[in-house]
Protein backbone atom coordinates (compact mmCIF):
# COMPACT_ATOMS: atom_id res chain seq x y z
CA UNK A 1 0.00 0.00 0.00
CA UNK A 2 2.85 2.37 0.87
CA UNK A 3 4.49 1.67 -2.52
CA UNK A 4 1.18 2.35 -4.26
CA UNK A 5 0.79 5.66 -2.44
CA UNK A 6 4.29 6.69 -3.46
CA UNK A 7 3.58 5.71 -7.07
CA UNK A 8 0.38 7.76 -7.11
CA UNK A 9 2.24 10.74 -5.65
CA UNK A 10 5.00 10.50 -8.27
CA UNK A 11 2.49 10.24 -11.11
CA UNK A 12 0.57 13.18 -9.70
CA UNK A 13 3.72 15.29 -9.64
CA UNK A 14 4.42 14.37 -13.25
CA UNK A 15 0.99 15.30 -14.58
CA UNK A 16 1.53 19.08 -14.85
CA UNK A 17 4.61 18.60 -17.02
CA UNK A 18 2.77 16.06 -19.17
CA UNK A 19 -0.10 18.51 -19.62
CA UNK A 20 2.30 21.35 -20.42
CA UNK A 21 4.07 19.33 -23.09
CA UNK A 22 0.75 18.34 -24.63
CA UNK A 23 -0.38 21.95 -24.70
CA UNK A 24 2.88 23.02 -26.31
CA UNK A 25 2.36 20.54 -29.12
CA UNK A 26 -1.33 21.28 -29.77
CA UNK A 27 -0.99 24.73 -31.29
CA UNK A 28 -3.20 25.80 -34.15
CA UNK A 29 -1.34 25.42 -37.43
CA UNK A 30 -1.92 27.65 -40.45
CA UNK A 31 -0.43 27.62 -43.93
CA UNK A 32 -0.63 29.48 -47.24
CA UNK A 33 -1.81 28.07 -50.57
CA UNK A 34 -0.65 30.44 -53.29
CA UNK A 35 -1.59 28.26 -56.26
CA UNK A 36 -5.34 27.56 -56.40
CA UNK A 37 -4.86 26.01 -59.85
CA UNK A 38 -3.42 22.98 -58.06
CA UNK A 39 -6.91 22.43 -56.65
CA UNK A 40 -8.79 22.23 -59.95
CA UNK A 41 -8.88 18.41 -59.85
CA UNK A 42 -10.26 16.07 -57.20
CA UNK A 43 -6.84 14.41 -56.97
CA UNK A 44 -5.16 17.75 -56.34
CA UNK A 45 -7.68 18.70 -53.69
CA UNK A 46 -7.43 15.36 -51.92
CA UNK A 47 -3.63 15.47 -51.91
CA UNK A 48 -3.68 18.85 -50.19
CA UNK A 49 -6.46 17.93 -47.75
CA UNK A 50 -4.63 14.75 -46.73
CA UNK A 51 -1.45 16.74 -46.06
CA UNK A 52 -3.32 19.35 -44.03
CA UNK A 53 -5.02 16.71 -41.90
CA UNK A 54 -1.79 14.78 -41.38
CA UNK A 55 -0.04 17.93 -40.18
CA UNK A 56 -2.91 19.12 -37.95
CA UNK A 57 -3.48 22.29 -39.98
CA UNK A 58 -6.59 24.14 -38.84
CA UNK A 59 -6.43 27.30 -40.96
CA UNK A 60 -5.57 27.80 -44.62
CA UNK A 61 -4.90 31.09 -46.40
CA UNK A 62 -6.04 30.35 -49.97
CA UNK A 63 -5.08 32.71 -52.79
CA UNK A 64 -7.98 34.29 -54.65
CA UNK A 65 -7.54 34.07 -58.41
CA UNK A 66 -10.67 35.38 -60.08
CA UNK A 67 -9.92 33.30 -63.19
CA UNK A 68 -10.25 30.07 -61.20
CA UNK A 69 -13.76 28.65 -61.40
CA UNK A 70 -15.95 29.22 -58.38
CA UNK A 71 -16.69 25.50 -58.11
CA UNK A 72 -12.99 24.79 -57.47
CA UNK A 73 -13.08 26.90 -54.33
CA UNK A 74 -16.46 25.49 -53.33
CA UNK A 75 -15.35 21.87 -53.66
CA UNK A 76 -12.09 22.42 -51.79
CA UNK A 77 -13.61 24.44 -48.97
CA UNK A 78 -16.37 21.85 -48.52
CA UNK A 79 -13.72 19.16 -48.08
CA UNK A 80 -11.76 21.39 -45.71
CA UNK A 81 -14.89 22.09 -43.67
CA UNK A 82 -15.55 18.37 -43.33
CA UNK A 83 -12.08 18.09 -41.80
CA UNK A 84 -12.54 21.07 -39.44
CA UNK A 85 -10.20 23.27 -41.47
CA UNK A 86 -11.08 26.96 -41.89
CA UNK A 87 -10.22 28.57 -45.23
CA UNK A 88 -9.44 32.28 -45.46
CA UNK A 89 -9.52 34.31 -48.68
CA UNK A 90 -5.91 35.33 -49.36
CA UNK A 91 -4.88 38.22 -51.57
CA UNK A 92 -2.70 41.30 -51.65
CA UNK A 93 0.30 42.95 -53.28
CA UNK A 94 2.61 45.80 -52.38
CA UNK A 95 0.89 48.11 -54.89
CA UNK A 96 -2.25 47.88 -52.77
CA UNK A 97 -0.46 50.24 -50.35
CA UNK A 98 -0.14 53.02 -52.93
CA UNK A 99 -2.59 55.88 -53.25
CA UNK A 100 -5.50 54.40 -55.17
CA UNK A 101 -4.42 50.86 -54.33
CA UNK A 102 -7.67 50.22 -52.51
CA UNK A 103 -9.24 49.58 -55.92
CA UNK A 104 -7.43 46.23 -56.04
CA UNK A 105 -8.83 45.28 -52.67
CA UNK A 106 -12.30 46.44 -53.68
CA UNK A 107 -12.17 44.11 -56.67
CA UNK A 108 -11.29 41.18 -54.44
CA UNK A 109 -14.01 42.01 -51.93
CA UNK A 110 -16.60 42.31 -54.72
CA UNK A 111 -15.63 38.85 -55.95
CA UNK A 112 -15.73 37.52 -52.39
CA UNK A 113 -19.16 39.02 -51.71
CA UNK A 114 -20.57 37.32 -54.80
CA UNK A 115 -18.82 34.07 -53.94
CA UNK A 116 -20.22 33.96 -50.41
CA UNK A 117 -23.70 34.81 -51.68
CA UNK A 118 -23.65 31.97 -54.21
CA UNK A 119 -22.10 29.29 -52.00
CA UNK A 120 -23.51 26.93 -49.40
CA UNK A 121 -22.53 27.42 -45.77
CA UNK A 122 -19.91 24.66 -45.87
CA UNK A 123 -18.37 26.17 -49.03
CA UNK A 124 -17.83 29.68 -47.71
CA UNK A 125 -14.62 31.34 -46.63
CA UNK A 126 -14.15 31.80 -42.89
CA UNK A 127 -12.10 34.98 -43.08
CA UNK A 128 -9.99 37.38 -45.14
CA UNK A 129 -6.20 37.30 -45.06
CA UNK A 130 -4.15 40.10 -46.64
CA UNK A 131 -0.50 39.87 -47.62
CA UNK A 132 0.42 43.38 -48.77
CA UNK A 133 4.09 43.98 -47.79
CA UNK A 134 4.34 47.75 -48.53
CA UNK A 135 8.07 47.79 -47.78
CA UNK A 136 8.76 46.17 -51.16
CA UNK A 137 7.75 49.41 -52.86
CA UNK A 138 10.40 51.88 -54.00
CA UNK A 139 8.26 54.54 -52.34
CA UNK A 140 8.88 52.88 -48.98
CA UNK A 141 12.34 54.45 -49.05
CA UNK A 142 11.39 57.74 -50.69
CA UNK A 143 7.89 58.54 -49.36
CA UNK A 144 7.46 56.23 -46.39
CA UNK A 145 5.00 58.40 -44.51
CA UNK A 146 2.64 58.45 -47.49
CA UNK A 147 2.96 54.69 -47.99
CA UNK A 148 2.32 53.99 -44.30
CA UNK A 149 -0.79 56.18 -44.36
CA UNK A 150 -2.10 54.52 -47.53
CA UNK A 151 -1.42 51.12 -45.96
CA UNK A 152 -3.36 52.10 -42.85
CA UNK A 153 -6.29 53.33 -44.94
CA UNK A 154 -6.25 50.01 -46.78
CA UNK A 155 -6.37 48.06 -43.52
CA UNK A 156 -9.20 50.17 -42.11
CA UNK A 157 -11.33 49.88 -45.24
CA UNK A 158 -10.59 46.16 -45.60
CA UNK A 159 -11.59 45.66 -41.98
CA UNK A 160 -14.94 47.34 -42.64
CA UNK A 161 -15.53 45.35 -45.83
CA UNK A 162 -14.71 42.14 -43.97
CA UNK A 163 -17.13 43.05 -41.21
CA UNK A 164 -19.82 43.70 -43.82
CA UNK A 165 -19.37 40.06 -44.91
CA UNK A 166 -19.32 38.82 -41.30
CA UNK A 167 -15.70 37.77 -41.76
CA UNK A 168 -12.63 38.42 -39.64
CA UNK A 169 -9.62 40.20 -41.13
CA UNK A 170 -6.09 38.96 -40.62
CA UNK A 171 -2.84 40.17 -42.18
CA UNK A 172 0.78 39.17 -42.66
CA UNK A 173 3.28 41.45 -40.97
CA UNK A 174 7.09 41.42 -40.58
CA UNK A 175 8.51 41.15 -37.08
CA UNK A 176 10.18 44.57 -37.39
CA UNK A 177 7.02 46.66 -37.86
CA UNK A 178 7.40 47.72 -34.22
CA UNK A 179 10.37 49.80 -35.41
CA UNK A 180 8.25 51.74 -37.93
CA UNK A 181 6.72 54.78 -36.26
CA UNK A 182 4.07 57.15 -37.58
CA UNK A 183 2.33 60.37 -36.62
CA UNK A 184 -0.69 61.06 -38.81
CA UNK A 185 -4.49 61.10 -38.78
CA UNK A 186 -4.43 57.68 -37.07
CA UNK A 187 -2.47 59.02 -34.12
CA UNK A 188 1.10 58.42 -33.04
CA UNK A 189 2.46 54.94 -32.47
CA UNK A 190 4.34 52.14 -34.23
CA UNK A 191 2.94 50.14 -37.11
CA UNK A 192 2.99 46.76 -35.35
CA UNK A 193 0.93 47.95 -32.40
CA UNK A 194 -1.49 49.78 -34.69
CA UNK A 195 -1.95 46.82 -37.07
CA UNK A 196 -2.63 44.41 -34.23
CA UNK A 197 -5.19 46.78 -32.74
CA UNK A 198 -6.98 47.35 -36.05
CA UNK A 199 -7.27 43.76 -37.29
CA UNK A 200 -8.70 40.59 -35.80
CA UNK A 201 -5.45 38.67 -36.10
CA UNK A 202 -1.92 39.07 -37.45
CA UNK A 203 0.62 36.56 -38.67
CA UNK A 204 4.15 37.63 -37.84
CA UNK A 205 6.66 36.70 -40.51
CA UNK A 206 9.30 35.64 -38.00
CA UNK A 207 11.47 34.10 -40.67
CA UNK A 208 14.29 32.42 -38.81
CA UNK A 209 15.15 28.72 -38.59
CA UNK A 210 16.07 28.63 -34.92
CA UNK A 211 13.70 29.23 -32.03
CA UNK A 212 16.12 30.44 -29.39
CA UNK A 213 18.94 32.95 -29.18
CA UNK A 214 19.08 36.72 -29.59
CA UNK A 215 18.13 36.46 -33.28
CA UNK A 216 15.80 33.49 -32.89
CA UNK A 217 12.05 33.33 -33.44
CA UNK A 218 11.11 33.60 -29.77
CA UNK A 219 13.09 36.79 -29.30
CA UNK A 220 11.88 38.43 -32.51
CA UNK A 221 8.16 38.09 -31.71
CA UNK A 222 8.26 38.95 -28.02
CA UNK A 223 7.03 42.53 -28.44
CA UNK A 224 4.25 41.61 -30.86
CA UNK A 225 3.00 38.82 -28.60
CA UNK A 226 2.69 41.34 -25.78
CA UNK A 227 0.85 43.79 -28.05
CA UNK A 228 -1.60 41.03 -29.01
CA UNK A 229 -2.14 40.13 -25.37
CA UNK A 230 -2.81 43.75 -24.46
CA UNK A 231 -5.27 44.13 -27.36
CA UNK A 232 -6.98 40.79 -26.74
CA UNK A 233 -6.13 39.61 -30.24
CA UNK A 234 -4.86 36.39 -31.79
CA UNK A 235 -1.33 36.27 -33.17
CA UNK A 236 0.26 33.64 -35.40
CA UNK A 237 4.00 33.11 -35.49
CA UNK A 238 4.97 32.31 -39.07
CA UNK A 239 8.07 30.54 -40.35
CA UNK A 240 9.45 30.05 -43.86
CA UNK A 241 10.15 26.81 -45.72
CA UNK A 242 10.85 28.29 -49.15
CA UNK A 243 14.34 28.93 -50.49
CA UNK A 244 15.76 32.28 -49.37
CA UNK A 245 18.64 34.40 -50.62
CA UNK A 246 18.60 36.57 -47.49
CA UNK A 247 20.82 34.30 -45.40
CA UNK A 248 21.26 30.78 -44.10
CA UNK A 249 19.33 31.56 -40.90
CA UNK A 250 16.07 32.63 -42.56
CA UNK A 251 14.31 29.51 -43.82
CA UNK A 252 13.80 25.87 -42.92
CA UNK A 253 14.49 25.11 -46.58
CA UNK A 254 16.89 22.14 -46.75
CA UNK A 255 16.20 21.45 -43.07
CA UNK A 256 14.34 18.28 -42.12
CA UNK A 257 10.71 18.11 -41.05
CA UNK A 258 11.88 16.74 -37.72
CA UNK A 259 14.23 19.67 -37.20
CA UNK A 260 11.48 22.20 -37.94
CA UNK A 261 9.01 20.34 -35.73
CA UNK A 262 11.46 20.47 -32.83
CA UNK A 263 12.11 24.20 -33.29
CA UNK A 264 8.39 24.97 -33.50
CA UNK A 265 7.86 22.96 -30.31
CA UNK A 266 10.30 25.33 -28.61
CA UNK A 267 8.28 28.29 -29.87
CA UNK A 268 5.03 26.73 -28.64
CA UNK A 269 6.62 26.06 -25.26
CA UNK A 270 7.84 29.66 -24.98
CA UNK A 271 4.40 31.01 -25.87
CA UNK A 272 1.78 28.61 -24.46
CA UNK A 273 -0.93 31.28 -24.45
CA UNK A 274 -4.15 30.32 -26.21
CA UNK A 275 -4.03 33.40 -28.46
CA UNK A 276 -0.58 32.50 -29.87
CA UNK A 277 -0.50 30.03 -32.75
CA UNK A 278 1.88 28.82 -35.47
CA UNK A 279 1.94 29.18 -39.26
CA UNK A 280 4.14 27.59 -41.92
CA UNK A 281 4.82 29.39 -45.20
CA UNK A 282 4.00 27.86 -47.57
CA UNK A 283 2.33 24.55 -48.47
CA UNK A 284 4.28 23.73 -51.66
CA UNK A 285 7.72 23.80 -50.07
CA UNK A 286 6.43 22.39 -46.79
CA UNK A 287 5.13 19.35 -48.66
CA UNK A 288 8.56 18.86 -50.24
CA UNK A 289 10.39 18.67 -46.93
CA UNK A 290 11.93 15.31 -46.04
Amino acid sequence: MKKLAILILVVGLMLPSIHTNAAANSKTNATWIWNPWALTTAAGQNKVINFLVKNSVTDVYLQIDQEVERKTYQQFIAKATTNNISVHALDGASKWALAGGQAYADSMFTWLKNYQKNSAANQRFSGVHLDVEPYILTEWNTDRDDVVLAYQKLIKRSSQLSTNLSLELSIDMPFWFDEITFANTYGKSNLAKWAIKNTDSVTIMAYRNTATGANGINSLVKTEVQYAKDAGKTINIGVETGESEEGSNISFYEKSKTYMKNELAKVAKAYPQENVNLAVHYIDTWMQMK
